[in-house]
């Protein structure tokens, strides 16, 4: 079904330990082959855990402030206007090292019952 989203009134979702929140875009309720989401990390907050995803690749979109990307043994900084690809299968975190809210949209394909969250250290 052909949706339209306003950022402004889409439902946000606490993120875990206080890194921030997340407003849920395009998810499971519409499709199973994309999800999209802005994530908002507060400055300050904890750092990301390094993960991975099996079959899914993520897509980050920056739209505000500053963060570091670790992606397997190298560290980026990343910041408003780049856009990063990440493939299925490399280990990754993200945080934000500005002083300023972090604002990234984040799109994983194939989404729904094909994503996982596999944390490194359970590799």
């Amino acid at each position: 079904m052909f949706r339209i989203i306003d950022l402004d009134t889409a439902v946000s979702v606490p993120m875990e330990n206080g890194r921030g929140d997340t407003l849920q875009l395009v998810d499971g309720s519409m499709t199973d082959k994309v999800d999209l989401h802005l994530n908002r990390l507060v400055a300050g907050g904890p750092n990301g855990s390094l993960h991975r995803h099996s079959v899914s690749d993520n897509i980050y979109i920056v739209k505000s402030g500053e963060g570091q990307l670790r992606i397997e043994d190298e560290t980026v900084t990343i910041k408003a206007g780049q856009i990063v690809f990440i493939p299925a299968g490399a280990k990754h975190s993200l945080s934000n090292i500005s002083d300023a809210l972090f604002e990234i949209f984040e799109i994983y394909t194939p989404a729904g019952k094909d994503f996982d969250f596999v944390l490194a250290e359970s590799d």
